[in-house]
């Protein structure tokens, strides 16, 4: 089977042409550039149609080419892991503005799952880096992607929940940051996001469990934190006197809360 032959074959199938090059990209370990300029090159026939069926039947396909594009830089995942997404680069970006504009050193991120977060945040700053997880699978993946991105030294991993891992080392730390689980209990998704960790999603009646157990562990004086939120939950925060942004489409999407100030 030729390059072309297979995206005509999944072009047929439904599948958008983005995730077919993604498939054969993964099968043959080439750029895009490759796929393109040739067209006629040969792939392993069985061997795309079975990932072909896996991505029809409503598996991500960022489990099966083991990787995501986010922030500048390409994280390895794998199921168990959530998949970072794009939206939640803001979350990096403002993490930076304010390590820049407070000189601040010690960051710690709150669930790393597969580490894009806190990985992005120290290789675009000097600072250090702790960070926690309940899943030791996602504590395995972040590691793989700091040894691989060249950040390991600068970032202390530990399991337990919220910041509990780091109880004794709370004052040093300068900026709190996470993507936590944020969706309503009862929220309809689309199919693939079943295949996620449910831990790293869903968050009770309202999606608001993880911020306010969150707010009841901690004094927050003298510490930045920022949190990605959902779209409606923006108000929340508003009227406990946090900095609600906005992401490019117009949704709340992250919380601010300037101890410093």
């Amino acid at each position: 089977m030729t390059i072309f032959e297979a995206l005509k074959i999944a072009r047929q199938s439904g599948l958008p042409e983005t995730e077919a090059h993604l498939l054969i990209q993964y099968i043959v370990n080439k750029r895009k550039e490759f796929i393109i300029m040739n067209p006629d090159y040969e792939i392993d026939e069985e061997r795309f149609l079975s990932l072909l069926k896996k991505r029809l039947d409503g598996y991500p396909i960022h489990y099966i080419i083991k990787g995501k594009e986010f922030y500048k830089n390409w994280f390895y995942v794998e199921e168990g892991v959530l998949i970072p997404r794009h939206e939640t680069e803001i979350l990096v970006e403002t993490a930076i503005e304010y390590i820049k504009e407070y000189k601040l050193k010690i960051v710690c991120e709150i669930g790393v799952g597969s580490g894009a977060v806190i990985i992005s945040i120290l290789l675009e700053t000097n600072t250090i880096g702790f960070g926690t997880d309940i899943s030791e699978k996602a504590l395995e993946i972040t590691k793989i992607n700091a040894k691989r991105l060249g950040v390991y030294e600068k970032l202390l991993l530990r399991k337990g929940p919220y910041l509990y891992p780091f109880n004794e080392l709370y004052e040093k730390i300068d900026l709190i940051v996470s993507n936590p689980p944020y969706v309503k209990k009862n929220a309809r998704l689309p199919k693939e996001l079943y295949w996620e960790p449910r831990e790293a999603l869903f968050a009770g009646e309202d999606g608001l469990d993880f911020y306010k157990e969150f707010l009841k562990l901690y004094d927050l004086s003298g510490k930045i934190v920022i949190l990605e939120i959902g779209h409606d939950q923006g108000d929340f925060f508003r009227q406990l006197g946090w900095n609600v942004k906005k992401d490019l489409s117009g949704n709340d999407r992250i919380a601010v809360f300037d101890g410093w100030r």
